[in-house]
């Protein structure tokens, strides 16, 4: 992934999540309609992102070594 492909993903994923702190802090009627929902979306982001990114890094490192799965042993 580029780098600000990362950015902006951390960045939608951290509105989302302070955006559903604030909904569940600040609303009186809604704060669960509206906080939860974007609570979740939130953290799927981010954690979605920091997952791609390890995936990305153990594939990497996985080709660095001669480990990868088009190499003849």
């Amino acid at each position: 992934m580029s780098p600000s492909t990362v950015f902006f993903s951390y960045a939608i994923g951290l509105i989302f999540t302070i955006g559903g702190i604030v909904f569940l802090v600040g609303l009186d009627d809604n704060r669960l309609l509206f906080g939860i929902p974007y609570l979740v979306i939130g953290l799927l982001i981010l954690f979605g992102v920091r997952g791609a990114e390890r995936r990305t890094a153990k594939r990497e490192l996985a080709e660095g070594n001669g480990a990868g799965p088009d190499q003849d042993g």
